[in-house]
């Protein structure tokens, strides 16, 4: 039977809907069972397929079904938070070869998660939110950004993880699994370009992809999205997972240079 795309429950779930595993809530003080869904997201029946080898119409696709899931496990009673990422070769954390994502539900909302919630509430002096004030002190200095239309911008991050890492930011206040067509369409041809962009610029290497998305029942936080694309070119050791603060060989400005040099 022919197929291109495939989801099923993962085999080694990290929550699952009968859990007897205990999580902690989001100030470790109280604990509550690990109950959620993970999903396997097959977007390929091709075995060696990689990510910016997709045509537009494949990534938007994938970007439709990101949204149908969305929808269908926010609708699971405790679910908080639905996570979606994709891990790219052996650094990446992939342990399988055949073209992947991960779609994990989760019952809290993580502390990651919660901060950039925070940076999306309206502090009470400024008319924007902070994250909004961000993007547009970005496109107006120019040095980070990678590309920029009326729905969103890229760039490459201020403060990385890794070198070379960059991201999609939402410049309108919308949930992911809100977005019209025509605008997945402009994000698939934005998403590849920038993939194609770090392959050609760092040699094809490992990296993360994760959706940030807004959930649905968030009372405070303006809703909103964004891609992020973590190369694993770097190793973090005992600083980094020590402090939280990361050390990266290339500043990001020269990153973005670069990116933009292979741009197309």
């Amino acid at each position: 039977m022919e197929w291109t795309y495939r989801l099923f429950p993962n085999r080694y779930p990290a929550v699952c809907e009968d859990a007897t595993t205990a999580l902690p809530d989001n100030q470790g003080l109280a604990f509550q069972l690990a109950n959620g869904r993970h999903e396997v997201l097959v977007e390929s029946a091709e075995h060696f397929a990689t990510a910016d080898e997709y045509s537009v119409d494949h990534w938007v696709r994938i970007l439709e079904i990101w949204q149908r899931r969305l929808r269908a496990l926010y609708q699971v009673q405790q679910i908080r938070y639905v996570h979606i990422f994709r891990n790219q070769g052996y650094r990446g954390g992939a342990t399988l070869v055949h073209p992947h994502q991960q779609i994990v539900a989760l019952p809290v909302i993580p502390k990651a998660i919660a901060l950039r919630l925070e940076k999306l509430r309206p502090d009470g002096v400024h008319e924007q939110c902070e994250h909004c004030r961000w993007i547009e002190s970005e496109v107006r200095a120019g040095e980070r950004l990678l590309a920029h239309g009326d729905d969103f911008v890229a760039l490459a991050c201020f403060a990385p993880h890794f070198p070379y890492e960059w991201q999609i930011l939402a410049r309108n206040h919308v949930r992911f699994d809100e977005l019209e067509r025509d605008r997945l369409v402009g994000l698939a041809e934005v998403l590849l370009r920038g993939l194609k962009s770090l392959r050609r610029a760092c040699n094809g290497p490992d990296f993360n992809l994760i959706l940030f998305s807004t959930p649905p029942d968030e009372r405070f936080a303006a809703p909103n999205w964004a891609i992020d694309v973590l190369p694993r070119i770097s190793t973090q050791a005992g600083f980094e997972w020590g402090t939280g603060v990361h050390i990266v060989s290339t500043p990001p400005e020269e990153a973005a240079a670069a990116l933009r040099s292979h741009w197309a």
